[in-house]
């Protein structure tokens, strides 16, 4: 049977699962790579991701050329954090990488 959807409707179901396995959660950070050049880890939080440098360390591990970068950053409320870690996507490997479990 022919699957008929289209990348976007796959990205759009892929952000609204509510599965909240690690598999998940790195795929759904590759998407959102996909339309915004860098986040930073309050970013990530705000799009319900407990633990964005655990999965950006997974993705790595993968093979995903991640970087990041410090930066302070004024929240909402007015309060300074420093050292804040924005991460940059600039590498997505080969789709016949072969995913494997990371312990961290």
């Amino acid at each position: 049977m022919k699957d008929d959807t289209t990348p976007v409707q796959k990205n759009s179901a892929l952000l609204t699962d509510t599965d909240t396995s690690a598999s998940t959660q790195r795929d759904q950070i590759l998407t959102h790579f996909k339309n915004t050049p860098s986040l930073n880890t309050l970013e990530l939080r705000a799009l319900v991701f407990v633990s964005p440098a655990s999965r950006t360390l997974e993705l790595k591990y993968r093979g995903h050329n991640i970087k990041a970068n410090k930066e302070n950053v004024i929240t909402p409320d007015g309060m300074l954090h420093r050292g804040i870690a924005r991460y940059y996507l600039s590498y997505v490997p080969p789709a016949n990488n072969q995913d494997i479990e990371v312990a961290v």
